[in-house]
């Protein structure tokens, strides 16, 4: 039984050692960081999406590429009881982004999307804390694409 998995795990093994990927965030393989200049935020959602690019992608002074971005957040109400109260809450989140180097030409342009909920059940102040959280992880999940995107693409 055990002689049937270890011969199985060193076949795959050595299958995926010839197939060519190398890791994403292997040192020779990180073209982008600390190469990319992130387009300033002005609010606070675009704060925490440029805070979330910056620890993926590191901060720099002098930038090979820079990255431009278009947010827009979109809210929904998902549950309505029948007495007419909105009870939960659903952020849509749509980034379009593009990277240019230092000449400016545009080398990746694509968009982003997700969504998170939050909920209005509890007093004021902790539906605008699950609101602020709810911002807090949608800037996330974007940011997680955005860089997900652009560590794999092959540049120059």
């Amino acid at each position: 039984m055990w002689l049937s998995s270890r011969r199985g795990f060193l076949c795959a093994a050595l299958a995926l050692a010839g197939c060519g990927l190398t890791p994403v965030m292997e040192p020779g393989s990180q073209q982008l960081y600390n190469q990319v200049l992130i387009q300033a935020p002005v609010n606070r959602a675009e704060y925490e999406l440029v805070r979330n690019l910056e620890a993926q992608l590191g901060t720099t002074k002098s930038a090979r590429f820079s990255l431009r971005y278009d947010l827009k957040i979109t809210q929904d109400n998902i549950v309505v009881s029948t007495a007419q109260e909105i009870s939960r809450y659903s952020l849509i989140g749509e980034l379009e982004y593009s990277l240019t180097d230092s000449n400016g030409a545009i080398l990746n342009r694509q968009t982003a999307k997700s969504f998170t909920g939050y909920s209005a059940t509890g007093t004021t102040v902790a539906t605008q804390r699950a609101q602020r959280d709810a911002y807090d992880r949608l800037m996330v999940i974007l940011a997680e694409q955005v860089s997900t995107a652009l560590l794999t693409l092959d540049l120059p």
